[in-house]
């Protein structure tokens, strides 16, 4: 399997895990504080590019690890989502499976684009 596939599983596995707890969502609207859905599928996608930029580089778990963090951090920065908002949303949206299978549909689908695109590019 290669590590752009790992992240589309472990997507999948993480949206298949909240659907088989069998936790409703509720209709109620996102309270304040917490991240929009298109906001969460951006941010998220740009985590899941840095964690595939850090796997290229072959490095030990520790140095990767600090790595990654680095990068994380420039993500929020750059985006100035404070990362307990990011954490914030991310335990609402597990609360809310229904609201998480739309975030994470909405991930596939954009990684999947930019994917095509690059294959494009390189041909």
């Amino acid at each position: 399997m290669t590590r752009g596939f790992k992240y589309y599983a472990i997507v999948t596995s993480v949206m298949l895990v909240m659907l088989a707890t069998g936790a409703c969502s509720r209709k109620e609207q996102i309270p304040q504080g917490i991240l929009s859905k298109e906001v969460m599928a951006s941010t998220i996608s740009e985590v899941l590019q840095a964690e595939e930029k850090v796997n290229h580089l072959h490095l030990t778990n520790d140095s990767a690890k600090k790595v990654f963090a680095v990068m994380r951090g420039k993500i929020f920065q750059k985006t100035g989502i404070p990362d307990s908002v990011f954490e914030r949303s991310m335990n609402y949206y597990i609360d809310h499976p229904k609201d998480l299978e739309l975030i994470y549909t909405a991930l596939v689908d954009s990684l999947n684009l930019k994917e095509q695109r690059a294959s494009v590019r390189q041909q």
